[in-house]
């Protein structure tokens, strides 16, 4: 089980084992790693609760379009994100009446933006984590879902 606090702080830390301990952040400007602030749509950071690590896929109004060209305007390779899955509700959750979606598991980039996804600061921290769950095939079951998972993370105080 990997783990991952929201301590109010600019840096938090994604603990991964073997991998290590990886500074990381949720969420942006004062709602970064601010448990309090997981029900605002677009700057608050994940909400707590376990997130099973799965391939993310790509879709969406022309989502091959953005993936091809983001790594350009970003800095960073979309097809190689996590989507973090949530087995009671999927790809998104509802936090006080205010829906949150499409979470990832992804790095900073040029921009260091993060609308509530797992940011790592540093992209040689992400490819360490990227190159250790892709050593092997997802063999975790994701419950009540048919899908499989290379791990998890428990988003916690």
């Amino acid at each position: 089980m990997w783990s991952f606090r929201l301590n109010g702080s600019y840096v938090s830390y994604l603990q991964c084992h073997p991998v290590g301990r990886i500074p990381a952040f949720s969420g942006s400007g004062s709602a970064r790693n601010d448990f309090k602030s997981t029900n605002k749509e677009g700057v608050g950071p994940l909400p707590l609760g376990i997130y099973y690590i799965v391939d993310r896929q790509s879709g969406g109004k022309l989502g091959w379009l953005k993936d091809t060209t983001y790594p350009a305007y970003s800095g960073v390779d979309r097809t190689k994100w996590f989507a973090l899955w949530n087995s009671v509700s999927g790809d998104s959750v509802t936090i006080k009446g205010v829906k949150r979606q499409n979470f990832r598991l992804h790095p900073a980039g040029f921009w260091g933006i993060s609308e509530g996804c797992i940011t790592i600061t540093n992209g040689y921290d992400f490819e360490q984590i990227e190159r250790y769950l892709r050593s092997r095939s997802p063999d975790l079951p994701v419950p009540g879902q048919a899908m499989l998972a290379y791990g998890f993370i428990e988003v916690t105080l």
